[in-house]
């Protein structure tokens, strides 16, 4: 249903990892989700926002997140069809327009704020509530992993309900009780009288049956669908390039262009000189980026990139001239300021045994670029009074919102039309590329302006990964248990740093972001004593969400150094995690999984070595484990990874496989090679000879266990991520006695290439 005109009252939202209550007002009603997704469709019905039926039975859903190449456009039409009893053979698939409808319930403790709702009436009434303070905010974002987990809920129900109006349908048709018809792959049928009909006989009468209110979506033993891996939807088109993405719009007499960018990351424009730029032959306007940069619009994408070269831009003045030695000094230094920010502290230190082994060691990462196979990229069209954006975004509503903000257009002139994406790990959460195709379209209406940015400025602009030092200090007791853990990071708030160039509600003080110390904080393992602050960095440096955000970071740290008290204690590194994990069936699960799966235990030759980690991310748990070896250099390499990931429920198993391989590659690139270095305030790096990525012969070997015991699926899309680095630099302790406490292993002296 469409909203009403009224105000938001209540909200709840993540703050420093619980439920804040936020109170505000706001104007809702941007118009009605179902008329506008049967816009332009006169030969179909809109069942409801996410359903359209053709005459000859086809079946359309509408996809209301980003498809980044993870297979949403088959999983949440998987989820549609399975309750309405689609022919899957007729299906297919389109973007959504904008609307509140269309909001993310999932990105808040994965649209369970208040934990499990079954059998706690005061916990479903309390989700109900905030749920429907989400629904009025409408904010559709594809971020942490949430996309089937809020679909579990959100299309299934819609999907229930429609399928109990093309039953009363039938059932006035039939003359027959609703409750004795049977639906199979699009046909109602009488099982009495043996009448039947498809969707497309019924759906213009079942639009006009009185909704029955909710209907209880299936039970997981009625599924035909869901659990198994159909040929996603979109591949075809990927395959044969007939996919159209943002950067490949076109439209007679459009242009094309690109920006010159201040010179300092994150910095503003001071003095320019585009002289030059706007006398290169082709080159249309020459148009000022608000103070970020310079856009040159010209006949084609290569003129435009040859006269952008030749704009001169000086940095504003006050901006920051940083350099990686200089911040690494800073944040190291940092660790033994005061001011550090607790977030968990449990026990008495004056507990911790006399004689007890103590093991202090200290961590560093990288700054990371997240480097999209498709560079930054938006198209837009300012004509008749309204902003057209064909937008490669993974959060629509915001893309809209700082569209309207920074052109002066009032948010229901501007329309977002979702694109596919070539990679997005986070990046396209940001709006910056898309408020810049929009500022230089209201400078040339009625001409489609592409901007494209090329590799250097992809990777020089970046919202980067947050760079970070750790210390961690710990002890083991005499009987080989930790007695205690003391845990401090330095790092940039990417929620701070995100909130200033888009303010939302969650707000960004980084000394309350809890979140900075996800995927360590509320580890799995039995502590007694245990203590987790943060100190927050602020540089100037614009960080982001980069592919399992915090996580990529922590990770590494927590697990590096539960390796390193296992080898206190003198004790094997699986049996130590396995001791201080009672309780925690689902790691435990987990642990055993994957050491058969690696062979963990069985005898390795000269050189090899194992190392595992094991974490949560988004609700699903996964344990790793690498194992390296010689390689024919006699150096080490990675010969062999091993996953076991319990997501609870795969919608589509093959695809969700292939979202733990690809972020398990991801994290293995990014430990190897990974870093993103600067110098006078600038990105030294600028395309991939200076930025490597993992190239196909130096994948290993790479085997993944999906765990499903039943239940709400949990994320999947970045949990392959964080839990590789620490088990590869395990690994390598294994196989030669050496540490490796700093990343990436590229600028590490040692035998590992």
């Amino acid at each position: 249903m469409a909203l009403s005109r009224r105000k938001v009252i209540v909200a709840g939202l993540a703050v420093a990892g619980g439920l804040g209550i936020v109170v505000g007002t706001r104007r809702l009603d941007d118009g009605d989700a179902v008329e506008k997704f049967a816009a332009g469709h006169p030969d179909e019905v809109a069942l409801n926002a996410w359903i359209r039926v053709a005459a000859d039975g086809w079946v359309t859903f509408g996809i209301h997140r980003a498809e980044m190449g993870q297979g949403v456009t088959t999983s949440l039409a998987m989820l549609l069809a399975e309750e309405l009893d689609a022919d899957w053979s007729r299906v297919r698939y389109e973007f959504t327009p904008v609307d509140n409808d269309y909001f993310n319930f999932g990105i808040l403790a994965g649209g369970r704020p208040f934990g499990e709702t079954e059998g706690r009436p005061l916990a479903k009434a309390g989700t109900a509530l905030v749920r429907e303070a989400f629904h009025q905010f409408g904010l559709s974002v594809t971020i942490a992993s949430s996309s089937t987990v809020d679909a579990w809920d959100t299309l299934r129900a819609a999907a229930a309900e429609a399928r109990a109006r093309l039953l009363s349908a039938a059932g006035v048709r039939f003359s027959a009780p609703a409750g004795r018809l049977q639906v199979a792959a699009g046909v109602v049928s009488d099982p009495v009288t043996g009448q039947q009909a498809g969707f497309g006989e019924l759906a213009a009468d079942a639009v006009r049956m009185v909704s029955a209110g909710r209907v209880p979506p299936k039970a997981p033993e009625s599924f035909r669908l869901l659990g198994t891996s159909p040929p996603r939807l979109d591949i075809p088109a990927r395959v044969t390039g007939a996919a159209v993405y943002a950067i490949d719009q076109r439209q007679p007499g459009m242009l094309f262009g690109t920006v010159c960018h201040a010179p300092r990351a994150g910095g503003r424009i001071g003095a320019a000189d585009t002289a030059a730029a706007a006398a290169l032959p082709g080159v249309e306007r020459v148009v000022p980026i608000l103070d970020r940069g310079i856009a040159v619009l010209a006949n084609d994408t290569w003129t435009a990139f040859r006269a952008a070269a030749l704009v001169r831009v000086e940095p504003a003045e006050g901006d920051q001239s940083l350099s990686t030695p200089a911040l690494e000094q800073a944040y190291r230094r940092a660790l033994d300021e005061p001011g550090a920010v607790v977030f968990r502290s449990e026990g008495d230190a004056a507990a911790i045994p006399a004689g007890a082994t103590t093991v202090t060691a200290d961590y560093a990462l990288p700054f990371l670029a997240h480097a999209c196979m498709e560079p930054m990229n938006c198209a837009a069209l300012f004509a008749d009074g309204r902003l057209t954006l064909w937008a490669p975004t993974q959060a629509p509503t915001l893309a809209r919102d700082e569209a309207a903000k920074y052109t002066g257009l009032d948010p229901a002139l501007v329309d977002v039309r979702m694109q596919p994406i070539g990679g997005g790990f986070g990046r396209r959460a940001d709006c910056d590329f898309v408020v810049e195709a929009a500022v230089a379209a209201m400078a040339v209406p009625g001409r489609m302006v592409q901007l494209t940015w090329s590799r250097a400025d992809d990777i020089r602009h970046d919202m980067l990964r947050p760079m970070a030092v750790g210390r961690v200090r710990g002890a083991v007791d005499g009987e080989g248990r930790i007695a205690s853990l003391d845990y401090t990071l330095v790092s940039e708030s990417c929620v701070a740093s995100n909130n200033r160039r888009t303010p939302s509600p969650r707000g960004g003080e980084a000394a309350k972001d809890r979140s900075t110390l996800s995927g360590a904080i509320d580890h799995p393992y039995a502590i007694p004593v245990q203590r987790f602050a943060y100190v927050p960095r602020d540089d100037g440096m614009p960080t982001g969400f980069w592919r399992s955000v915090s996580g990529s970071i922590n990770p590494f740290l927590l697990e590096s150094f539960v390796d390193e008290l296992a080898a206190a204690a003198g004790a094997d590194p699986v049996e130590f995690r396995r001791r201080h994990l009672e309780g925690q069936s689902r790691h435990l699960t987990v642990l055993d999984a994957v050491t058969r799966l690696a062979g963990w235990g069985t005898p390795t030759g000269p050189g090899v070595g194992r190392g595992i980690a094991i974490g949560e991310n988004h609700e699903s748990v996964a344990a790793l484990v690498v194992e390296v070896g010689p390689g024919p250099d006699g150096r080490l390499r990675a010969r062999r990874i091993s996953c076991a990931v319990d997501c609870r429920f795969a919608v589509h198993p093959d695809a969700a496989r292939a979202q733990i391989v690809g972020g398990i590659l991801d994290g293995y690139s990014a430990a190897l090679q990974g870093r993103v270095t600067l110098a006078d305030g600038a990105i030294v790096e600028g395309n991939f000879d200076t930025y490597p990525w993992i190239r196909m012969a130096d994948v290993p070997e790479v085997q993944v266990e999906l765990l499903t015991p039943g239940g709400r699926p949990a994320g999947i899309g970045e949990v392959g991520v964080p839990l590789v680095a620490p088990a590869l630099t395990n690994a390598i302790f294994a196989a030669t006695g050496q540490r490796v406490r700093e990343l990436p292993l590229a600028k590490v002296p040692g035998p590992f290439a």
